[in-house]
């Protein structure tokens, strides 16, 4: 019995270590805003924003990996000359071997964006955000050694373990810094981000497992720039960083308008790479506002043998109002 105990522990502080980054393995990570930087909170073109993303990780092996991130976003002081403030919520949640460990979180996410230069070709935007966080672990849909007899596993014997279904919740706090540069003519846009989660290192444990969340940072880059009249490149790139692990992507998607003048009705193909774990095909649909989109995760690391065939997808999809993209001063690009 002694000898299950420490297969869940180990088998809990193993999910725990995925966990930190779970939710931020999303290969469309700009599909998620606010789970990469709070500054981004209300950093776009109209009055609200609404964004959804699913992924689902070697499905191929009974779905042993969900995440699914859901954010609304509105923007205050649109009439304001000199910034614009942005508040929103994000709800996530991560789930491992059908539900045996999972991980939720909501987050109330702020943001001001101001004005450098008094032109508006200069951005400065400043972003907080207050997250509540729960673990739980669910021994019931896992299988012990006590359980295994001449038929198999039989799930319906009770095992001592199964009294070690335990829920834990903490708080922690984000922060995040946005700049962003326009070009003369309003169109050209370089940004660059530094954003820093569970600053206040809280502690949280599971089971007999306690741990002091560390800082993760995140630095995202990118770069809008219109090639001519139907077409646009976007460059985009993070890093994130935590207690010694890496993880780096980056990438590009060409936007090209289905109809004369855009009309709101674009096609978007392009790629990304993350560093020595996969390249992700990616492709999306544009439409009065409406954004679709699908990439699937080739992986090229030192494991794709093992995990032959057992590739990732994502799925995402948002909307913010195509009226309020048509404004002068807002890029007619996908939400990136």
């Amino acid at each position: 019995m002694k000898r299950n105990v420490f297969i869940l522990i180990l088998f809990v502080c193993l999910q725990s270590q995925v966990s930190h980054g779970q939710q931020y393995l999303y290969s469309q990570y700009f599909a998620n805003p606010l789970s990469i930087n709070p500054a981004l909170t209300g950093h776009f073109g109209g009055s609200y924003r609404f964004s959804s993303i699913s992924r689902n990780q070697w499905g191929e092996d009974g779905n042993p990996f969900k995440s699914l991130g859901v954010s609304i976003e509105k923007g205050l002081l649109e009439s304001s000359s000199t910034g614009k403030l942005g508040v929103g919520l994000l709800v996530s949640s991560d789930n491992s071997n059908m539900d045996a460990f999972s991980v939720k979180r909501a987050a109330l996410s702020a943001a001001y964006n101001m004005e450098l230069d008094g032109e508006g070709n200069v951005e400065l935007g400043a972003g907080f955000q207050g997250q509540y966080n729960q673990r739980r672990i669910n021994p019931y849909n896992l299988t012990f050694e006590s359980q295994f007899g001449s038929g198999g596993f039989n799930t319906g014997i009770a095992t001592p373990e199964m009294s070690k279904t335990s829920t834990m919740s903490y708080t922690s706090f984000n922060a995040g810094l946005l700049l962003n540069v326009k070009s003369l003519e309003g169109r050209q846009v370089v940004y660059v981000g530094l954003a820093a989660y569970n600053v206040n290192q809280p502690k949280s444990n599971l089971l007999d497992a306690s741990f002091i969340e560390p800082i993760r940072w995140n630095v995202q880059s990118g770069a809008n720039i219109p090639m001519n009249q139907s077409t646009n490149l976007h460059l985009s790139s993070i890093v994130s960083l935590q207690q010694g692990a890496s993880e780096i992507l980056f990438g590009a998607v060409g936007s090209f308008d289905l109809i004369e003048n855009g009309g709101g009705k674009k096609l978007l193909v392009g790629t990304w790479t993350r560093i020595k774990d996969a390249v992700i095909p990616y492709i999306g649909l544009q439409w009065n506002g409406v954004q679709a989109a699908f990439s699937y995760d080739i992986n090229t690391s030192s494991i794709k043998t093992g995990a032959y065939n057992k590739n990732s997808m994502e799925f995402s999809l948002g909307y913010q109002p195509w009226g309020s993209l048509l404004k002068k001063d807002v890029i007619p690009c996908p939400f990136f």
